[in-house]
């Protein structure tokens, strides 16, 4: 019975025994006797739906792959505080438009009067602002910094699919390797106990029997070891996924993943190269932009009581950058900053072009082993177990023969499934490419 299956039919057989000995006593209770409604027909139940209710929880279905990366994607805080710093650098992009603050002044000069020769009282607003383009400049810098965040997010969310699909296959390749450990527990458990008995007969000897029994040892040693990687790769998903329900993930037969055809260009980390050099070009852009001069704006008007009417005027001034000494250095090292950029992005690409040669060269090797149990090894494996069984009970082998022939043929199988996750995991770091 595979496990999904099983998990149906227990959680049947646990409603109907509760519907038999819990609920529909209790419900005969209520109706049995006219309806009468007490507190303690109320809270019969309360309880009967409560565990009604927590069974129909309990019996959730276990999670596929794809239902795994979409829960993670939803509840891992990582990732939630990456997408956060993408809408931080949105909210950014208009505080380019950032204008100084405006002056509003009062002004009494006893030198300045006017043709009545009294003083003015001049009441004025004045307004600085940088070179138009500065700001649509600065503009441009934001934008490109959200853009670098949101690549950052694709890089992060790919690093997740990517640890994630790795444990869940080795979550599934260790259920298959505690298969297997658990025949061979069985096995020698019952030879052990076979030995002992033809001990106690005199039909064999000592040496026999503890060797026997050291073997059983040793193997549930090795399925107890099995059982505990099984529990530390679980937590391992389950620190991916965050989720605060309870997680089951479903049992599938250990097979080949499917190779995905990429391009080493057309992925999220060469996208947050190339957008950290728009960055870059961009914030160099926005210093040569320093250069141009700022505008300043002022209007006023002034008055006296000898004046009939106000006296209005107005200044317009450019501020011009003479000592710019300064300003040259941060568009030198912004120009600098741009290069370094692209030294990076170069090494990089070169670094993971030799990545995925390496790693196509280790998937060739898997590959190769793998042709060779399914073509030869898994058949070679049933006949050793097929002949060593019969040979034994029919007296053609003695014991350690037959205890080598089991683990020879076991050791095949156990090969075979380690090989078989190393090819997964060499082929999920190749579809999931990154340093």
């Amino acid at each position: 019975v595979q496990r999904p299956l099983a998990t149906v039919v227990i959680g049947g057989l646990i409603t109907a025994t509760l519907l038999t000995l819990v609920v529909l006593p209790v419900l005969y209770s209520i109706f049995g006797k006219r309806f009468k409604v007490n507190k303690k027909n109320t809270s019969a139940l309360a309880v009967a739906f409560l565990l009604f209710t927590s069974l129909t929880y309990a019996q959730e279905p276990p999670k596929t792959l794809e239902e795994l990366i979409a829960i993670s994607i939803v509840n891992n805080t990582g990732l939630k505080a990456q997408k956060l710093k993408v809408k931080e650098s949105d909210a950014l992009i208009n505080s380019a438009f950032n204008f100084d603050k405006t002056q509003v002044y009062y002004e009494y000069d006893e030198n300045n009067r006017a043709v009545n020769n009294e003083p003015i009282k001049v009441f004025g607003i004045q307004q600085d602002f940088q070179f138009p383009t500065v700001y649509f400049s600065g503009k441009k810098v934001n934008t490109a910094n959200l853009n670098v965040q949101q690549s950052a997010y694709g890089v992060q969310e790919k690093r997740l699919k990517r640890q994630l699909t790795s444990n869940y296959y080795e979550y599934q390749y260790l259920k298959e390797k505690e298969v297997v450990y658990k025949r061979l527990d069985s096995l020698y458990e019952n030879f052990a106990n076979i030995a002992t008995r033809r001990f106690e007969l005199g039909e064999t000897n000592y040496l026999e029997k503890i060797t026997a029994q050291s073997k059983q040892k040793q193997i549930g040693l090795k399925l107890l070891k099995a059982q505990q990687n099984i529990t530390i790769s679980y937590n391992d998903l389950l620190k991916i996924i965050q989720s605060k329900d309870s997680i089951e993930v479903v049992i599938e037969p250990l097979s080949k993943i499917a190779l995905k055809v990429t391009s080493i260009n057309d992925t999220p980390e060469m996208d947050y190269y190339r957008n950290k050099m728009n960055l870059f070009n961009a914030k160099n852009r926005f210093e040569k932009q320093q250069l141009l001069p700022d505008i300043s704006l002022n209007y006023f008007q002034g008055t006296n009581p000898g004046l009939n009417t106000n006296l209005h005027g107005y200044q317009l001034g450019l501020k011009i950058p003479l000592l710019f000494g300064g300003q040259s250095s941060r568009i030198k090292a912004s120009r600098i900053a741009e290069d370094i950029i692209e030294e990076e992005t170069n090494d990089y690409e070169i670094q993971l072009k030799r990545k995925y040669q390496a790693l196509k060269s280790q998937l060739f090797q898997y590959e190769k082993e793998l042709d060779y149990y399914e073509n030869e090894g898994r058949q070679l494996s049933d006949e050793i177990l097929k002949t060593a069984n019969g040979s034994f009970r029919n007296g053609e082998i003695d014991f350690y023969q037959y205890i080598l022939s089991l683990e020879n043929a076991y050791e095949i199988q156990l090969n075979y499934l380690e090989n078989l996750n190393n090819y997964n995991q060499t082929v999920i770091n190749i579809n999931y490419l990154t340093l």
